[in-house]
């Protein structure tokens, strides 16, 4: 079952600082995000807006190789929260390996970074010619012994360490077929 957006949802911050989403009829969804790190004051009520919807439905479609329901409701809210909340970030890009071919990102798009000894899924939140900020849909990592970035952590990277997981899954697509 998929969450259905409609006039009765609304953000606010936790006792706890986490943002949050008041579904309606008893329903909240917990954030990670505390508000030190968000643009918006203790005392924030704002009804989830049009644009947010349009974000929402976008990650969701995006998403749909994503194995359960709630996973895919999960990232598409904190997709929403980050690209409508987050104060802005400074790319980091020295944590992930330059790629060969230039890519340049969509809205809600899969993509992967390279960390050395693993590649991480991500999800794009905001893109720009040069930068994306993305959230991660991987498990934790550590990608310093300052730096650790959890699942649905944002970062912002240059779009040269981003490559397409997208047509990764066509060519795999394309070998189960042929």
């Amino acid at each position: 079952m998929l969450l259905q957006p409609n006039d009765q949802w609304c953000w606010f911050v936790g006792a706890d600082r986490h943002l949050m989403l008041d579904l309606g009829e008893d329903m909240l969804f917990a954030t990670p995000y505390l508000q030190h790190k968000l643009i918006c004051a203790g005392d924030l009520r704002q009804n989830f807006s049009v644009e947010d919807t349009g974000l929402y439905y976008t990650f969701l479609d995006k998403l749909s190789c994503v194995a359960t329901p709630s996973r895919r409701i999960q990232a598409a809210l904190n997709g929403v929260a980050v690209a409508r909340f987050y104060k802005p970030l400074m790319p980091q890009s020295w944590f992930f390996e330059p790629q060969a071919d230039y890519h340049q990102p969509q809205l809600g798009e899969l993509i992967g970074l390279d960390c050395g000894e693993r590649h991480l899924t991500m999800m794009v939140v905001e893109t720009s010619p040069s930068a994306s900020l993305c959230i991660s849909l991987s498990a934790d990592v550590v990608l310093s012994e300052s730096k650790k970035l959890p699942v649905f952590g944002a970062i912002k990277v240059m779009n040269d360490r981003l490559f397409s997981l997208e047509a990764d899954m066509q060519v795999q697509e394309m070998r189960r077929v042929g």
